[in-house]
């Protein structure tokens, strides 16, 4: 009896523990835990967390390649469902705030894994994105993006999505 009793006492314990540990301050779980260095890319869609860092470790890349046209930069992240965003510039080269939509070379796009659909800024009517570059050099690019993307192949009847709160860093 004495052991259940022990055992019932230290159940109680850990789950106190637990509770006491999750704390009302979740402002922003999307940026809470960014690495410190390499590559990632994080966001809401559609209100819903999209993360490319899954278990401590970071499933984006980032290139630069100069091109006929200007300097060219990707930076891709995919979280742990395979869903994915990618960041493409063309001749941005510099800090500050961009706006991406079909009227420039740039693109922001969101593509789920199913359904063979994706939701950029490039090519319809009413898709569009702000993006801020808050640094870059040879060696990365970090800034934030927000973006309404559309399906370029229905653009008139195409569905939206929504993605808010982007982070990113791209490491070359």
């Amino acid at each position: 009896m004495k052991t259940i009793t022990q055992l019932a006492k230290l159940s109680l314990l850990s789950i106190s523990l637990f509770v006491a540990s999750c704390s009302g301050d979740d402002s922003n779980p999307v940026t809470s835990n960014l690495p410190s260095s390499g590559s990632y890319i994080t966001a809401k869609v559609d209100g819903n967390d999209f993360s490319s860092i899954i278990f401590g470790v970071t499933s984006a890349s980032a290139t630069r390649m100069e091109t006929g046209a200007g300097t060219m930069i990707t930076v891709l992240g995919a979280d742990q469902s395979a869903n994915s965003i990618v960041i493409n510039l063309m001749g941005i080269t510099a800090t500050g705030t961009y706006t991406i939509d079909p009227n420039v070379d740039s693109v922001i796009a969101y593509t789920p894994v199913s359904g063979g659909v994706s939701y950029g800024t490039g090519e319809c009517s009413g898709s569009t994105g702000t993006l801020t570059i808050t640094a870059i050099d040879n060696s990365k690019i970090e800034g934030t993006f927000t973006f309404r993307g559309k399906d370029a192949n229905t653009c008139p009847t195409s569905a939206t999505k929504t993605v808010t709160e982007g982070s990113f860093r791209g490491v070359f």
